[in-house]
């Protein structure tokens, strides 16, 4: 009989965006099921005929009847399901799941990212991070895509048994399409939720900055608007976008078609586990620009696949922008994008993540 395995995210987006080719590769030897938020990619997730148990789950919320309703809902289906191995993503996860996990299965929680909830000076985070502390002791493993969130969890007193340090959760290289196109005119990109901490704001001042320069040059942005005080401002980018300086896409489901005509991803995010954004850029031959900053630091070489800029400066973003324009060694650039994508295949992390499930 194959052991129970549990992929706990906080929505299916996630699990379907980040996780997919795990997911398969894990049924395979174990049965597999998902528990994660419901949402439109629930359906695409089914259609991989993957076990899927959709919870209610506010990332951000933290209402008291909310978060005990999540907690119960998470003791129920452990209750039903009776899991050997319980794999954990996000802060929601790591704590409620782990908190009523049956003593009998392992816990393997993966840190995809530091929040603010725990490093902002704020009651909530003392709290979350005294959580952290209470329920470490359940956790067979953690598993870190960056050392600096593993040096923060370490600095915190959280970490009590092993840990890991693997290269993000990997992109599938034959899913993208390698190619630039240097007749068209030098096109850039942001992906990602449009909320403060990503940069986007930096990212419209760096635009419209090039843009008097360089008028023939295209800033492009893809992603949601998310429900959180952080959201960037709707009009805001409506202005930007009625002064010609930036095109708003929308979130899009097809990576391949947005970075197929474009020249560089940008991202100035304030702190990331390790950008899958980026991954997939360099999987497809375009270079990166992103800020100095954990997680974004460990996927750009500056001057070999992209370029690195001061955290929170759009000034400085518009000069690497610039940099990149002038650049007399664009091939050479792209090409070393692609060679480094190599080793985020996700082929490599899933054999590092069977090594852990296995050991635990």
């Amino acid at each position: 009989m194959k052991k129970k395995i549990i992929i706990n995210c906080n929505d299916c987006f996630a699990a379907y965006k980040f996780r997919l080719d795990l997911i398969k590769k894990l049924r395979e030897k174990y049965q597999v099921y998902v528990i994660a938020g419901f949402d439109e990619h629930t359906q695409f997730l089914k259609r991989e005929n993957v076990d899927v148990i959709a919870v209610d789950i506010d990332n951000t919320g933290t209402r008291l009847t909310q978060e005990i309703k999540l907690l119960l809902g998470y003791r129920k289906i452990f209750r039903t399901i009776r899991p050997d191995i319980i794999i954990n993503y996000t802060i929601k996860p790591h704590l409620y799941a782990t908190l009523v996990a049956p003593r009998k299965a392992k816990i393997i929680n993966v840190v995809t990212g530091v929040s603010s909830a725990l490093t902002q000076n704020t009651l909530m985070s003392r709290f979350v991070i005294l959580f952290y502390r209470l329920i470490s002791k359940k956790v067979d493993h953690y598993v870190f895509l960056n050392a600096d969130d593993y040096n923060y969890f370490t600095k915190l007193k959280i970490l009590k048994k092993s840990h890991s340090i693997i290269k993000g959760e990997g992109v599938n290289l034959e899913n993208f399409y390698p190619y630039v196109d240097f007749s068209r005119p030098l096109t850039f990109i942001f992906i990602g939720r449009l909320v403060k901490e990503k940069g986007v704001i930096e990212y419209l001042e760096a635009a419209e900055l090039i843009k008097r320069r360089f008028p023939g040059t295209r800033f492009l942005i893809a992603g949601a608007f998310y429900r959180k005080n952080s959201t960037v401002d709707r009009e805001l980018v409506r202005r930007y976008e009625k002064k010609g300086i930036v095109k708003y896409l929308g979130y899009c489901h097809d990576i391949n078609e947005i970075l197929r005509g474009v020249h560089c991803v940008v991202l100035p995010s304030y702190r990331e586990g390790l950008p899958i954004s980026l991954v997939e850029a360099l999987a497809s031959k375009k270079i990166i620009i992103a800020a100095d900053t954990v997680g974004s630091k460990d996927v750009v070489i500056d001057g070999y696949n992209g370029f690195l800029t001061t955290l929170g400066s759009s000034y400085d973003l518009a000069v690497k922008i610039e940099k990149y324009i002038f650049a007399q060694n664009k091939e050479e650039l792209h090409n070393n994008a692609l060679d480094t994508a190599r080793q985020y295949d996700v082929a490599i992390t899933i054999k590092e993540m069977q090594k852990i499930i296995e050991g635990v």
